[in-house]
């Protein structure tokens, strides 16, 4: 049996190594990614794929159970979560049920393990792109929050 065709060797776990900072934190740590999870999805807003809020309104006793605040555009976090096979991100689409909570956090750092796969598919913005993975060496990518600048243009 080709390895590539099983789900279960192509799970993200497999793959993906994920490390998160903590606000007010130089340290990263390693968070687990279930393996039923197919992508992760990382947002500083309330809304992805039109508009719509995957990580859904959380009851407290939730957000306290897992150590998570409210979702605010302003707090400097990243909301972190996993979409499953495909009827589950349908399903999170519609706003039926939410998307697998992973974390909260000020940075993310993902380190993918090429292997056997040439490619990861990213997006960021609404714009997609075919990452080249090696196949000795892992591909980092590191998203983190920089303070933002404002510019002024004053016309004459």
């Amino acid at each position: 049996m080709d390895v590539s065709l099983n789900p279960y060797v192509r799970g993200l776990k497999n793959i993906l190594r994920m490390h998160i900072r903590k606000v007010n934190c130089s340290e990263w740590e390693q968070v687990p990614i279930p393996s039923s999870v197919r992508a992760i999805v990382a947002l500083n807003l309330h809304s992805y794929g039109s508009g719509r809020d995957p990580w859904g309104k959380l009851k407290p006793e939730y957000l306290e159970k897992r150590g998570f605040v409210e979702a605010d555009v302003a707090d400097g976090l990243l909301e972190i979560f996993g979409l499953k096979q495909g009827w589950h991100a349908s399903f999170v689409m519609v706003e039926l049920i939410s998307a697998k909570h992973i974390a909260q956090a000020a940075a993310i750092r993902l380190e993918v393990r090429g292997g056997e796969w040439k490619n990861s598919y990213m997006q960021m913005d609404g714009e997609p792109w075919k990452q080249p993975l090696s196949r000795d060496f892992s591909t980092v990518v590191e998203i983190k929050r920089e303070p933002f600048q404002s510019l002024m243009v004053s016309g004459e």
